[in-house]
């Protein structure tokens, strides 16, 4: 009868396998808690008759003055915002939820906003227009100087 094999691990094989698994949960536990506390992106979409607002904001106050700027963007139709803003008061702050609303008045079909923790951007037709310069005043107006925000092409 043949004797079962017996695996020999050897001590630095498990040492290194414990560092990694350690290494590994301290990297999920951080990135975790980074993007918790930074909470998702706000961003606006302008499509298909239609305006989404997404991400979080810090009171109903602000998700109000975008919904009702998106809404008189679309001519009133208020059935074409889709509102999915999250009322958080550790989201990212706006700095002027007016000038925010009157950017989304004056956003055209494609345009499409992302602001980050420190930055963001707008993606416009042209980076050169009148109503671009528009655009880029009221960002500034909108999220401080704190925030850097800047104009993209489309593609």
């Amino acid at each position: 009868m043949e004797s079962p094999r017996r695996i020999h691990l050897r001590p630095a094989l498990i040492a290194s396998a414990v560092a990694c698994l350690i290494a590994l949960a301290v990297a999920w536990h951080f990135t975790a808690r980074t993007s918790q506390a930074a909470g998702p992106p706000l961003e606006i979409r302008w499509h298909g008759n239609g305006i989404i607002l997404q991400g979080q904001v810090r009171d109903v106050a602000t998700q109000r003055l975008l919904a009702e700027g998106a809404a008189a963007r679309l001519g009133g139709e208020a059935d074409q915002v889709v509102d999915w803003l999250d009322i958080v008061p550790s989201a990212l702050p706006v700095a002027d939820a007016a000038a925010l609303a009157e950017l989304i008045l004056l956003g055209q079909e494609g345009w499409h906003l992302r602001r980050r923790p420190k930055d963001g951007w707008l993606a416009v037709q042209s980076l050169t227009d009148e109503r671009s310069a528009k655009a880029r005043t009221l960002l500034r107006t909108a999220f401080g100087p704190g925030v850097s925000m800047e104009l993209v092409a489309l593609p």
